[in-house]
């Protein structure tokens, strides 16, 4: 219900801005359009910004380095969600189960221990963990 508010918010200040600027009909409707246009703008920055601040979608380089990311739309990514007796893992090529902890990525051990191994920064990206 708030976007709509925004919404209706953005394009009447805009129509208000146009038809000041230009002083007829059609400057309100420019300023509208424009308005409206603000608003979607401001939608895609917000879920960007979003993304940025919880990481949601990336995963980490594996430790050997050869992995880089998670592609959802690419046949050729570099890792793969895997269910492994009930459990939800990242493998990648080389071998390695890894887990998302919330913002922190942690290397699964042959035994099944855990080893700290990335944790997700707002707005600066990946860095290792020390536990």
């Amino acid at each position: 219900m708030l976007w709509i508010i925004a919404l209706v918010v953005c394009v009447i200040e805009g129509a208000k801005l146009g038809g000041d600027v230009a002083g007829s009909w059609h400057g309100s409707l420019i300023g509208g359009f424009v308005g409206s246009v603000a608003w979607v703008a401001g939608l895609f920055l917000l879920a960007w910004m979003g993304g940025q601040w919880s990481g949601s979608g990336y995963v980490p380089q594996c430790r050997n380095g050869c992995c880089r990311s998670y592609h959802p739309d690419k046949d050729d990514r570099d890792f793969r969600l895997k269910v492994i007796e009930r459990e939800c893992y990242w493998l990648c090529k080389c071998g390695d189960r890894y887990q998302r902890r919330g913002k922190r990525f942690v290397l699964i051990n042959e035994d099944g221990t855990e080893t700290p191994y990335m944790i997700w920064r707002a707005f600066r990206g990946w860095f290792p963990d020390g536990g």
